[in-house]
């Protein structure tokens, strides 16, 4: 990068993924599928070495023998866009905890811009996936919004949003 574009950009020019970590991976990739991801790397059929061997377990704090099935999910259709990058550890192996409140500190849902909320919701609902609402239509920062969440099998909140224009101009008393 020249040192114009740093200056320009900073050296952090955009998020390239967010880790979901999983109990299952197939029950979940599943759930990504219905939802409109495609795996664009899988880690285990490109056969590389286990995230201890090629050095990882340091950086993410892990130990050095650290092992996971991953692969990296893209939306269909969004080749620029945000990967998600799903693992299941296999070493170390730690029990999932429930999320007591989404106020909760840390990271508390992904939300995913929709065309239809109706359709994203009715197809998560017939498959049984936990939504919070029927989706519902709110003025938020001058734009009317369909909203609602659902949680994916482990409980990570993924909220949708279908945008529907600008709200009407209020006038204050």
């Amino acid at each position: 990068m020249s040192e114009t574009t740093a200056s320009i950009q900073g050296d952090v020019p955009c998020f390239f993924h967010i880790n979901v970590n999983c109990t299952d991976f197939e029950r979940s990739l599943a759930f990504y599928r219905l939802i409109g991801f495609e795996i664009v790397l899988d880690f285990t059929a490109c056969g590389d070495a286990s995230f201890g061997e090629v050095g990882l377990g340091p950086v993410l704090r892990l130990p050095d023998d650290c092992d996971g099935r991953a692969a990296m999910l893209m939306l269909k259709g969004d080749q620029r866009g945000m990967r998600l990058d799903l693992i299941e550890w296999r070493s170390p192996h730690e029990p999932a905890h429930p999320r007591r409140s989404l106020a909760q500190p840390g990271i508390g849902r992904i939300c995913l811009r929709t065309f239809d909320a109706a359709a994203v919701h009715a197809r998560l609902s017939e498959a049984g996936h936990t939504c919070y609402s029927a989706p519902k239509l709110i003025t938020l920062g001058g734009s009317r919004i369909e909203v609602f969440c659902a949680e994916d099998p482990d409980g990570v909140v993924i909220e949708f949003m279908q945008f529907k224009g600008r709200a009407p101009q209020q006038t204050r008393q």
